[in-house]
């Protein structure tokens, strides 16, 4: 290992661009608000609140009867290494020595940064594209595995399964693939409300679907003549209704669905395998609708890497920047430049086992 080959560079110049750099793209943030804790394994306490359980009519001077304190499960698994690099090879490196000697009496500084920035951008982007697919993985399927279709390497030993309950994953009345005779709003949603309070005493004020299958669902004739306007009726137009219309529908029907708002994942995430093929894709599962009480989720558990340290001997240029470390070195023979963006992270879902998993191409649940 070698220093950066960047002229200049050092790691207050790096903390300056990388400083700017933020999450707002992605959902998991918001989800699975981050935690940091000191070890590599995460620990949910998966409580069943919600339960109002009404206190005995006795005689005075009679013993209280004790309620049964309900079961708390634990769930649990380790936290992955998430890890993404990137070279510049020999020909890109001698452009930068070009560039660095034709610009030797008046340097474009902005050039020689967005050289290198490129990189540390893309090891940011590629730690928390990661981290999102994660997280919306396993809401929408109720778990997350990895496999050589879906990760460079096979890492069995971090696949998690939220063991939902059977009767907590459902179909539809009626299929939204097979036409637009579904019953969203008289049938689904009203399936879905009434089971979470059966079983749990769970309000569910959301509902999260991908663009997708909100297309699907408002082509359905149900949801668009509840949600079309008088003069939409009217003129018999075809536009299906828009989020804004169904969830103002919704909100206009709150004694039927108590608040119940549809949010929409909108998300694309590319994944790289180690033959170099790529595909892009929502990692919210097509045809789903997640029911929950609370847009928080859980908790986003993340440890600082090792790699942060300063190592005796180490020349590498190191910047921590919430999670994520990105690192900065070369080597000699080949010369390459090399950036690095690593994070020790896993977003756990804490109110899996208080929802409600719909299938909407189906009317009973069959996704692996």
């Amino acid at each position: 290992m070698q220093k950066s080959l960047m002229i200049g560079l050092n790691e207050k110049d790096m903390a300056a661009v990388i400083y700017t750099y933020d999450l707002k793209p992605y959902y998991y943030p918001t989800l699975f608000p981050l935690k940091e804790t000191n070890f590599l394994t995460w620990k949910m306490l998966e409580a069943q609140s919600g339960l109002k359980i009404a206190a005995d009519l006795v005689s005075r001077g009679a013993s209280i009867p004790r309620k049964t304190r309900e079961a708390i499960s634990r769930i649990q698994g380790d936290i992955p290494k998430i890890t993404i690099s990137r070279e510049k090879n020999e020909d890109e490196l001698t452009e930068y020595d070009i560039m660095i000697a034709m610009s030797s009496q008046n340097p474009d500084l902005q050039a020689l940064v967005e050289f290198w920035a490129e990189d540390t951008k893309f090891c940011w982007d590629g730690v928390a594209a990661r981290a999102e697919w994660i997280a919306l993985r396993q809401i929408s399927l109720g778990k997350v595995k990895f496999t050589n279709s879906n990760n460079a390497a096979v890492v069995t030993e971090y696949d998690v399964d939220y063991m939902i309950p059977s009767e907590q994953k459902v179909g539809v009345d009626t299929s939204y693939t097979s036409g637009t005779a579904g019953k969203p709003f008289t049938k689904d949603f009203a399936k879905a409300l009434k089971l979470g309070r059966a079983l749990y005493g769970a309000n569910y004020k959301f509902a999260f679907m991908n663009v997708s299958t909100f297309e699907k669902l408002a082509a359905q004739d149900e949801v668009y003549k509840r949600c079309a306007s008088f003069v939409q009726n009217m003129a018999n137009t075809q536009d299906a209704p828009n989020l804004q219309a169904v969830n103002a529908y919704l909100s206009n029907r709150s004694e039927t669905f108590k608040g119940l708002q549809v949010v929409l994942i909108d998300q694309d995430i590319t994944i790289e395998l180690a033959d170099g093929t790529r595909t892009t894709s929502n990692p919210f599962e097509d045809d789903v609708i997640l029911f929950s009480e609370s847009k928080v989720l859980g908790n986003t558990y993340w440890k600082r890497p090792i790699d942060a340290k300063k190592l005796p001997g180490s020349v590498a240029e190191k910047i921590m920047h919430g999670h994520t470390l990105i690192k900065k070195y070369s080597h000699e023979s080949p010369v390459k430049e090399i950036t690095e963006g690593i994070a020790n992270l896993f977003p756990a879902w804490n109110l899996a086992g208080r929802s409600v998993l719909m299938q909407v191409n189906a009317t009973s649940w069959n996704k692996n």
